[in-house]
């Protein structure tokens, strides 16, 4: 199922799949005077980061974004990725799927939290213990929400937050959760003579 997203831009970057020759570079240089961030070594390390996430593979289905709040001092990527959900529709159903799909991203994860950001969002929150966390095969964090009221069938929104250690991601959680107001799947978007 695919999926679009449009986060706050004082705190989110979309990474694209297909972006235009410099625009690494060009992101950069604007986010750099955002941030009042403008040593030419930060944008080049910025550039070369969000160049590198853009070649990290992902899925098909995916969105990319990379968090830079808190001055440049809270970056990190997150993946978001909408799951087909296969149980019942029960309160239990919704929690074992949502348990299990947490488990499977992050086995060694800290105690789950449940979390309630809408009335048509219901789902948990972890934080990984591990020290090894934070790299592109082991997230830091993961978010996972149920999208109630969508014109399509019942699914997951998952969020897996990596590229930091969990000690940052976890400070801006709240980041992260608040994105699942800016999920729709494509399916769900109106058509238009446009599109």
């Amino acid at each position: 199922m695919q999926i679009a997203v449009t986060p706050d831009p004082g705190s989110w970057v979309v990474i694209p799949e297909f972006p235009p020759p410099g625009w690494a570079r060009t992101e950069a240089q604007t986010r750099s005077l955002l941030l009042d961030m403008t040593g030419p070594q930060w944008r080049a390390a910025f550039a070369n980061l969000l160049e590198e996430l853009r070649r990290t593979a992902r899925g098909t289905s995916m969105a990319r974004l990379l968090h830079v709040g808190e001055g440049g001092h809270q970056i990190f990527a997150v993946d978001l990725t909408l799951v087909i959900a296969r149980d019942d529709g029960t309160k239990e159903g919704r929690h074992a799927t949502q348990r299990a799909l947490i488990a499977d991203l992050l086995p060694q994860a800290e105690e789950l939290q449940r979390l309630r950001p809408d009335p048509r969002m219901a789902g948990f929150q972890a934080v990984s213990k591990s020290t090894d966390a934070g790299t592109t095969s082991r997230p830091s964090a993961v978010v996972v929400l149920r999208m109630a009221g969508l014109p399509t069938v019942p699914v997951d929104l998952v969020m897996r937050a990596w590229k930091a250690a969990p000690e940052v991601v976890a400070s801006a959680l709240d980041d992260v959760v608040a994105l699942g107001q800016a999920v729709a799947p494509v399916d769900a978007l109106p058509q238009t003579p446009d599109n």
